[in-house]
Formats: C-alpha cells, structure tokens, sequence
C-alpha cells in the first residue's frame, strides 16, 4: 500500500498522511486515529530510502587515487571496489568524478585535489599518502566532507575511513618474522615511500615489536621510485652491507622486487621476506617460495565500503554507519593463497 491509497481509504489528502506519518502538522484526533489504523492494518512501512532522498541534492563524490596503473595494480582494485560499489546504486542520484595523481611528482596530489574541488564536488574520497600536500588538500575543501582509504592521517576528521591499523599491522609482521627466525638478530625494513602515514606506522610497528629484544632492525627508505635505474645499485648495497639480516620487511607493494632480486643475489641462503598485498607478483613470489608471507589489506574491499559509506551517510543521513580502521589483518602463506 502507498501513501496515496492510505489517503484514498482514510477519505483525506495526501499531505494530511503525510502530516501523521511524520507527526508534524495539525490534524483531528478522529483522522489520526483512523489513519493510524489503516496504517495498522493494511501492514504499510514508509520507504525510508526515498523518505530520506526527498530531503537531499544529488551527490557528486570526488575520488583522489594514485595512478591506477602504478604498484601493481593495487590501486586499480580500490578503483574496482568503487566501480562495483556504485554499480549497485546506479538509480540514486550519485555520482564520481575522478583524478590520478602521481605520487613522485611533488604537487600533483595537491593539484589534482583543487582540481575535483573546482569540479563541485559534495564529497571527496582520497587516499592521503602525501602528507603534507594531503593536508592543503583538507584545507582546501572548508566544508565539504571527506573519506580516507588505505591510509589514515593524524589530526585529521574524515567521515569515513577504510583501511588497516598500520601500526597493528606492522606489530604483526613482526611478530610473525621473529616466530620465523626465533634466534635472528638483525631485520631490514624498507619502505619505498617517506611520505605515507600508513608505511611509517607499519615501519614504527615493526620496530616497536622488536625493543625489548635483543634484534638490530635497519630502517630504510626508498625515496626515488621514479629512479628504477637507481634502485637495483642501492638494494644491492643493503644487501652487502648487510650480510647476516635473516629477514626484509617491505610494508609496501615492492614486496617481490626485493624478493626476487634476494634470490638472485642470496640464493644459497635466502631470507624471510614479508610483504604486503596479493599482486599478481607477490603471488608467484609466494608460490615459488622468494616470499614467505603476505599480508592483505583487501583493497577492493577498500573501495567498495568506502562508495557505500559516503552514500548511506551522505544521501541516507544514516550517519551511524561510518567505520575506521574496518579492514582485518588478513596473514596469506602459500598454503591459504587463494586460487586465480
């Protein structure tokens, strides 16, 4: 039954149904008590959705994303989950606009930022693994709301966030290389990127495991990933200088580069590698055993939750669904890989 037959039965307008349903207006006690019962009886719910779009504009979301195309292929599955998210909501009126950034370009992220926001964009969801140019991106937006995935940001106020506790996450790697080398005494931690909170609270967690043991843990950073010529010189360089490290911890997407290149250089006593994320090259590093673990962040997951999120909050005003640090620390070994 719709309002209009309630109306219809109830010998009233519309508006009078509308009035009780909601408890707003004038109405006789005669009419509210016979609509009421028709209401009752006739087993009638209100469609909250197209209740709640009454009051709302159409939405048009903003999404910040490193280049689809780059480390791996992580950042087109975000890119998938925010496809297949706003598949399911095609016939609201929701909608994306989208800008890649370069993330060795110093000033693209924060370019391409004004650039949605000049778009007219109702919300912006971003991955803010720049720092500093994340922030003047925040500024930037004044009263537009905004979502974090992959990575969270101190100090900051998104609506919705979809990603790992990095530090936990790190702390776990940890824990898992010690089990794995329980008379070790010395770890390398590589990071590819010195400006992503995220890698630096996965390095912190890392390290903080280890403290109070009696294990040397030599933190490095990559900066030049625009350098590949480069690369390969300095890995090698860790490498020599650090003969007796029994593990690599690489809390980013270069997890099988390392792996592979270990192998080569160290193939009579190949360390412990763990890394992060089920790339299709950290998967065959898996298999073929350069890599010891993985840890997934579920990125299409990632994508998908946030599209949801900023729907239900922002078209919805159910603003009780927002979550932080929602994805699991997911611990893949070649047995649980899955298939394909």
């Amino acid at each position: 039954m719709k309002i209009a037959d309630i109306a219809k039965e109830a010998g009233v307008s519309i508006g009078t149904v509308d009035r009780v349903l909601h408890n707003r207006g004038r109405v006789s006690k005669e009419t509210k008590a016979k609509i009421e019962k028709i209401i009752k009886d006739s087993g009638y719910k209100p469609n909250i959705i197209a209740s709640n779009l009454k009051k709302n504009k159409s939405i048009k979301i903003g999404i910040l994303i490193p280049k689809l195309s780059s480390e791996g292929g992580y950042w087109d599955m975000i890119y998938n989950g925010i496809n297949r998210a706003m598949a399911e909501i095609t016939q609201f009126p929701i909608s994306t606009e989208t800008r890649e950034f370069d993330r060795t370009i110093r000033g693209d992220y924060l370019e391409k930022g004004k650039e949605l926001i000049n778009e007219g964009i109702d919300v912006l969801a971003m991955a803010p693994v720049v720092q500093s140019e994340a922030y003047q991106v925040i500024a930037s937006l004044k009263d537009i709301p905004y979502a974090f995935f992959d990575s969270s940001l101190p100090e900051a106020h998104p609506i919705t966030e979809n990603l790992q506790n990095s530090y936990k996450a790190g702390w776990c790697a940890a824990k898992i290389m010690n089990v794995l080398n329980p008379d070790a005494s010395k770890f390398v931690c590589l990071q590819m990127h010195s400006t992503a909170y995220n890698l630096q609270q996965r390095a912190k967690g890392f390290t903080d495991y280890f403290e109070t043991k009696n294990v040397d843990i030599v933190n490095l950073v990559w900066d030049y990933k625009n350098k590949k010529e480069l690369f390969l010189a300095f890995f090698d360089s860790v490498i020599n200088e650090n003969p007796d490290a029994a593990g690599y911890f690489i809390p980013n997407d270069a997890t099988s580069k390392i792996a592979y290149r270990l192998k080569e250089k160290l193939s009579d006593k190949m360390p412990t590698v763990i890394g992060f994320d089920l790339l299709e090259d950290n998967k065959k590093g898996l298999r073929e055993g350069v890599i010891s673990v993985l840890i997934s962040q579920q990125p299409e997951n990632q994508g998908y939750n946030t599209i949801r999120e900023i729907f239900q909050s922002q078209l919805l005003n159910q603003h009780n669904t927002t979550q932080k640090e929602s994805i699991p620390i997911d611990i893949i070994i070649k047995e649980n890989l899955p298939e394909g």
